[in-house]
């Protein structure tokens, strides 16, 4: 990576915030919680601001058959697995002695619903690349419940290096990683 491509990446990741808005509610129900559950619902999401159907046919058109079912897997199994991961996992290596554990712990008291509002794919265009970002809804519930008790809004998870990754799953993955960042940032903060 030459000296130029090095500074902007490294500028783009000192400029990532946290893009949460104002968290409503109270979380002080997840305070003694060893373990709380998480979903991702991609219902209705957006990609690119537009219809997900619309974003699939672009994507597909002119593909082979064989071609189309291969990214249709990578679309629609490889990225809401990896993200899941990917969301977890950053969360819990920053939670690690200070927080609870997050991952499929559909026994847990508490959920953390975090509902995909609009993705952003970004793109590998050398130095026309541009990162990827997801916009989220986060409602934490009691496990079973729809209610929430505390809400809070992340427009703008971004993660400043990944376009600089040419895989279109990983490259969205990485601001699956930003999410969990800016959720541990909420939580440690309104649990102090």
């Amino acid at each position: 990576m030459n000296k130029k491509m090095l500074f902007a990446a490294l500028l783009a990741v000192t400029a990532m915030g946290v893009s949460a808005q104002k968290l409503s509610g109270d979380l002080s129900p997840l305070k003694d919680q060893k373990e709380v559950n998480v979903v991702l619902d991609f219902s209705g999401t957006l990609v690119n601001g537009g219809a997900e159907d619309k974003y699939i046919a672009d994507e597909t058109k002119g593909k082979t058959e064989e071609d189309t079912k291969q990214w249709l897997s990578e679309w629609k199994e490889k990225l809401p697995s990896d993200a899941f991961s990917k969301l977890t996992d950053d969360f819990n290596n920053k939670a690690t002695g200070k927080l609870f554990s997050t991952g499929a712990y559909k026994n847990a008291e508490y959920t953390i619903i975090i509902k995909v509002k609009d993705i952003t794919t970004g793109s590998y265009s050398g130095p026309f690349s541009k990162s990827s970002g997801v916009k989220t809804e986060v409602s934490f519930v009691k496990t079973g419940e729809t209610t929430p008790f505390a809400t809070v809004e992340y427009k703008n998870s971004r993660s400043g290096v990944s376009g600089f990754v040419p895989y279109f799953v990983t490259r969205i993955v990485m601001s699956f990683g930003s999410v969990g960042d800016d959720l541990f940032s909420t939580i440690s903060k309104a649990l102090k």
